[in-house]
């Protein structure tokens, strides 16, 4: 007789274990007990916030100091690998693959971040080479969502003073010369695609110079530079495209002292002049600091031979005075 109780009540067990309403009263139970152990935990970290004393100002400014310099240092290391990391892959490998300055850019960053996983250990150690001391918080301070803020806040603001302060390489770094360079290496490439044709035969007042190629950019800079170079003034310039990818640049110009024609016998030499400037390209911000460079070179001549002239005038002149 008991085992036979024994037997029903352990089936009927067995049946409300697997049953779904059983189930879902457990489920709903646990889910109650979840939700008031995270009430609370919450209510718990409340209490303990509200007992933990509040840091004083000069903890407060110690922890944004600790947080802030070190990465400092970071943002400063990983600006400056990355821009002299990328400017160096893009005047080799941009230049030998076509690399986009912003693909050399990206490379650059590989670098820039290892040195950052490298170096960390030795710019979390820089705010404590400052003598900066600790911000002396303890655990429950640590863990306020005041402190929590501070820290990134002194953490952002550390980045941001870094990278700006790498920009300064910026100033070191010849960024011009990477489009010149590829530019050059195009030019090596395309050496017989331009075609010059220099005629003294369509105006009578100026030369007309049509220059025919590849349509790159850089090229129309490099060819007025040159011709302003060699004493020539522009007068007219047209562009047009004249097929897919093949441009036609028309230039109408005169001899810059005498306002005229250039005379047949010097087309020659300018349409070599020109067709070695297609091959290499000038840079045209180089170019005008050249021309400024002149042009003050050109003042101090002025100057000093004006007073060489009242040196010599001074000395075809004599004056003798009455006793």
């Amino acid at each position: 007789m008991h085992s036979l109780r024994r037997s029903l009540i352990s089936a009927t067990s067995r049946n409300f274990a697997t049953s779904p309403c059983s189930r879902s009263v457990r489920g709903g139970a646990s889910r109650r007990y979840k939700s008031t152990t995270s009430a609370d935990a919450r209510q718990l970290a409340e209490e303990v916030s509200n007992a933990t004393p509040l840091p004083t100002r000069p903890q407060l400014k110690r922890l944004f100091l600790r947080a802030a310099i070190p990465m400092v240092g970071f943002g400063f290391m990983d600006q400056s690998v990355m821009l002299h990391a990328g400017n160096a892959i893009d005047c080799t490998l941009g230049v030998s693959f076509g690399l986009s300055t912003l693909t050399a850019a990206a490379f650059g960053q590989f670098f820039s971040d290892s040195a950052g996983v490298l170096f960390g250990g030795a710019l979390e150690r820089l705010a404590t080479v400052f003598g900066i001391p600790s911000s002396g918080l303890t655990s429950a301070q640590r863990a306020l969502p005041l402190v929590r803020r501070l820290r990134v806040l002194g953490g952002l603001a550390g980045v941001l003073l870094g990278c700006s302060l790498g920009l300064l390489n910026l100033l070191i770094i010849d960024t011009e010369r990477s489009p010149i360079l590829k530019l050059r290496q195009f030019s090596q490439e395309n050496e017989f695609a331009f075609h010059i044709e220099a005629s003294n035969s369509e105006r009578d007042d100026a030369t007309v110079l049509t220059v025919r190629g590849p349509d790159v950019d850089g090229f129309l800079a490099s060819l007025t530079s040159t011709l302003s170079a060699n004493g020539y003034s522009l007068l007219e310039l047209s562009a047009k495209k004249s097929g897919e990818d093949v441009i036609e640049d028309v230039f109408v110009v005169v001899k810059m002292n005498t306002r005229e024609q250039v005379p047949d016998e010097e087309l020659d030499e300018l349409a070599q002049t020109l067709l070695e400037a297609t091959r290499s390209p000038l840079n045209a911000n180089a170019f005008k600091e050249k021309v400024h460079g002149l042009e003050d070179e050109n003042a101090a001549l002025r100057s000093r031979l004006h007073r060489l002239e009242g040196v010599i005038r001074k000395s075809q002149i004599d004056i003798v005075a009455s006793n």
